[in-house]
Protein backbone atom coordinates (compact mmCIF):
# COMPACT_ATOMS: atom_id res chain seq x y z
CA UNK A 1 0.00 0.00 0.00
CA UNK A 2 2.82 2.41 0.85
CA UNK A 3 4.55 1.61 -2.45
CA UNK A 4 1.41 2.56 -4.35
CA UNK A 5 1.07 5.91 -2.57
CA UNK A 6 4.76 6.80 -3.02
CA UNK A 7 4.87 5.78 -6.67
CA UNK A 8 3.49 9.07 -8.11
CA UNK A 9 5.89 11.07 -5.92
CA UNK A 10 8.89 9.02 -7.01
CA UNK A 11 7.87 9.25 -10.68
CA UNK A 12 7.37 13.03 -10.51
CA UNK A 13 10.65 13.45 -8.63
CA UNK A 14 12.55 11.48 -11.28
CA UNK A 15 10.99 13.54 -14.07
CA UNK A 16 11.89 16.82 -12.32
CA UNK A 17 15.45 15.66 -11.62
CA UNK A 18 15.95 14.69 -15.27
CA UNK A 19 14.57 18.04 -16.45
CA UNK A 20 16.77 19.89 -13.94
CA UNK A 21 19.91 17.99 -15.02
CA UNK A 22 19.15 18.63 -18.70
CA UNK A 23 18.68 22.36 -18.05
CA UNK A 24 21.34 23.14 -15.43
CA UNK A 25 23.67 20.13 -15.32
CA UNK A 26 24.54 17.41 -12.83
CA UNK A 27 26.98 19.51 -10.79
CA UNK A 28 24.25 22.10 -10.20
CA UNK A 29 21.89 19.37 -8.98
CA UNK A 30 24.57 17.91 -6.70
CA UNK A 31 25.39 21.34 -5.23
CA UNK A 32 21.69 22.10 -4.73
CA UNK A 33 21.17 18.85 -2.86
CA UNK A 34 24.29 19.37 -0.72
CA UNK A 35 23.50 23.01 0.15
CA UNK A 36 19.85 22.30 0.92
CA UNK A 37 20.84 19.42 3.22
CA UNK A 38 23.32 21.68 5.00
CA UNK A 39 20.70 24.43 5.36
CA UNK A 40 18.20 21.86 6.68
CA UNK A 41 20.61 20.66 9.36
CA UNK A 42 21.32 24.25 10.40
CA UNK A 43 17.60 25.04 10.63
CA UNK A 44 16.83 21.97 12.69
CA UNK A 45 19.71 22.43 15.11
CA UNK A 46 19.64 26.20 15.58
CA UNK A 47 16.12 27.43 14.96
CA UNK A 48 13.89 24.41 15.28
CA UNK A 49 13.19 22.66 18.54
CA UNK A 50 15.72 24.63 20.62
CA UNK A 51 13.75 27.87 20.22
CA UNK A 52 10.49 26.13 21.09
CA UNK A 53 11.06 26.33 24.85
CA UNK A 54 13.22 29.47 24.97
CA UNK A 55 10.53 31.96 26.03
CA UNK A 56 8.20 29.84 28.11
CA UNK A 57 6.63 32.99 29.68
CA UNK A 58 5.09 34.08 26.39
CA UNK A 59 4.21 30.65 25.07
CA UNK A 60 1.47 30.74 22.46
CA UNK A 61 0.34 28.70 19.49
CA UNK A 62 2.21 30.85 16.96
CA UNK A 63 5.50 30.14 18.73
CA UNK A 64 4.81 26.42 18.58
CA UNK A 65 3.94 26.40 14.89
CA UNK A 66 6.79 28.80 14.08
CA UNK A 67 9.51 26.70 15.70
CA UNK A 68 7.96 23.39 14.73
CA UNK A 69 7.50 24.63 11.17
CA UNK A 70 11.16 25.56 10.95
CA UNK A 71 12.13 22.09 12.15
CA UNK A 72 9.75 20.33 9.75
CA UNK A 73 10.82 22.58 6.87
CA UNK A 74 14.47 21.91 7.68
CA UNK A 75 13.77 18.18 7.62
CA UNK A 76 11.97 18.50 4.25
CA UNK A 77 14.92 20.42 2.81
CA UNK A 78 17.30 17.71 4.02
CA UNK A 79 15.54 15.08 1.91
CA UNK A 80 17.22 15.02 -1.50
CA UNK A 81 14.88 16.08 -4.25
CA UNK A 82 13.29 19.09 -5.87
CA UNK A 83 9.70 18.57 -4.69
CA UNK A 84 10.70 18.16 -1.06
CA UNK A 85 12.84 21.31 -1.31
CA UNK A 86 9.88 23.28 -2.67
CA UNK A 87 7.59 22.04 0.12
CA UNK A 88 10.31 22.70 2.70
CA UNK A 89 10.80 26.28 1.52
CA UNK A 90 7.05 26.92 1.63
CA UNK A 91 6.84 25.54 5.19
CA UNK A 92 9.85 27.63 6.27
CA UNK A 93 8.40 30.84 4.83
CA UNK A 94 5.07 30.26 6.62
CA UNK A 95 6.89 29.42 9.88
CA UNK A 96 9.02 32.57 9.65
CA UNK A 97 5.92 34.69 9.07
CA UNK A 98 4.28 33.11 12.13
CA UNK A 99 7.41 33.68 14.26
CA UNK A 100 7.65 37.33 13.21
CA UNK A 101 3.94 37.85 13.85
CA UNK A 102 4.18 36.16 17.26
CA UNK A 103 7.20 38.25 18.22
CA UNK A 104 5.40 41.44 17.15
CA UNK A 105 2.33 40.53 19.24
CA UNK A 106 4.51 39.64 22.23
CA UNK A 107 6.25 43.00 22.05
CA UNK A 108 2.90 44.79 21.86
CA UNK A 109 1.66 42.82 24.88
CA UNK A 110 4.79 43.69 26.86
CA UNK A 111 4.51 47.37 25.91
CA UNK A 112 0.86 47.47 26.97
CA UNK A 113 1.72 45.81 30.29
CA UNK A 114 4.52 48.33 30.90
CA UNK A 115 2.23 51.26 30.11
CA UNK A 116 -0.44 49.90 32.46
CA UNK A 117 2.01 49.35 35.30
CA UNK A 118 3.59 52.81 34.83
CA UNK A 119 0.18 54.49 34.82
CA UNK A 120 -0.84 52.76 38.04
CA UNK A 121 2.38 53.65 39.87
CA UNK A 122 1.59 57.36 39.81
CA UNK A 123 -1.80 57.08 41.48
CA UNK A 124 -2.15 58.43 45.02
CA UNK A 125 -5.64 57.04 45.50
CA UNK A 126 -6.13 54.14 47.83
CA UNK A 127 -9.28 52.13 47.31
CA UNK A 128 -10.96 51.34 50.61
CA UNK A 129 -14.24 49.68 51.32
CA UNK A 130 -16.15 51.17 54.23
CA UNK A 131 -18.42 48.82 56.10
CA UNK A 132 -20.95 50.49 58.32
CA UNK A 133 -22.02 48.73 61.45
CA UNK A 134 -25.73 48.52 62.11
CA UNK A 135 -27.27 49.14 65.49
CA UNK A 136 -28.86 46.05 66.94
Amino acid sequence: MIRISLLPYIFLEIVLVVLYVLEFGFFSLFSEIFLSALLGVILILNYGFSNLFQNINYFNIKDIFGSLGLAIGGFAIMIPGIISDIFGIIIIVVALILKIYAKFNTLNYQNNQNRYSQANQDDDVIDVEIIEERDR
